[in-house]
């Protein structure tokens, strides 16, 4: 185990040996859905039959002004009782790679859970196993999956990441501390960004099978782009759904703060609008 990632061998041990664990299949669609319609659409993603579905949009604010927030207290405890979930169980996110199960990762631990893990490299990892040597179970044996990080998860507002990039901007030392951290593509981070943030797309994080970097690489990649692990970094995307990836890589990195700025550049072109 790396942080909060689980890889496909580990859990196949854990399944075997019917461990106490909930396995959980991480799904988003653009409207509610009851239960069976939600394991409907992710009936091809099986990894045991007692496994859940989750749909991020029922663990999501509704969208006004922008989409795909961190729910309220009330809304998420209301889906947390509705559908079992204890912080006693050790819960295994996964959907077909990583992404939406990093964000599920991120909104449990930001309302307390603390025994919450991805399966690295998601289903097609675990579907595409080869390499899963039933003699090395000894490997595992001394592992403990309630055992994680005792790192912080936050939730940054538009108002203090004004601030951030407003010193960024202009060079105040004050600014020097603090990292703005785009994990969007490219392209999409061309067509608009945050002033001071620097882009470092989720992708690079991951190797092809989707799994994530070893720790080494992780560490290559932060010192190819000059990133220093110690500054304060504010990690944004989109919405705040594929920059939760980079804080599971930061947390590997053994960053005790993992800071989001959720809603990301919708939020900020909301409150910010682009002059047109």
């Amino acid at each position: 185990m790396r942080g909060s990632l689980i890889s496909a061998p580990y859990l196949h041990y854990l399944v075997k040996n019917k461990s106490k664990i909930k396995i959980v299949n991480v799904i988003m669609t653009d409207h509610h859905h009851n239960k069976e319609e939600n394991n409907k659409f992710a009936h091809a993603h099986r990894i045991t039959l007692d496994q859940s579905t989750l749909n991020l949009i029922d663990i999501t604010a509704t969208p006004v002004p922008v989409a795909r927030k961190l729910p309220t207290q009330k809304t998420f405890e209301k889906y947390i009782q509705e559908n079992q979930y204890d912080h006693l169980t050790p819960i295994v996110f996964f959907d077909e790679h990583i992404h939406f199960a990093a964000r599920a990762w991120f909104t449990f631990r930001y309302f307390g859970f603390k025994r919450v893990y991805v399966l690295d490299g998601g289903f097609n990892k675990w579907h595409h196993q080869h390499d899963f040597d039933k003699n090395d179970s000894k490997v595992y044996e001394d592992l403990n999956l309630q055992d994680q990080p005792k790192d912080q998860v936050t939730s940054l507002s538009t108002k203090d990441v004004s601030v951030i990039s407003y010193l960024k901007q202009h060079k105040d030392a004050k600014g020097d501390d603090w990292l703005l951290l785009d994990a969007r593509d490219p392209p999409r981070y061309k067509k608009g960004s945050i002033p001071g943030s620097y882009n470092l797309p989720y992708s690079e994080y991951l190797n092809d099978d989707h799994t994530m970097k070893s720790t080494e690489n992780l560490q290559k990649l932060y010192k190819i782009h000059q990133i220093d692990i110690s500054k304060k970094i504010v990690n944004t995307c989109q919405t705040g759904k594929l920059s939760c990836i980079a804080l599971l890589a930061q947390e590997i990195l053994k960053k005790k703060e993992l800071l989001l700025f959720d809603g990301s550049y919708e939020e900020w072109n909301h409150e910010h609008p682009m002059k047109q």
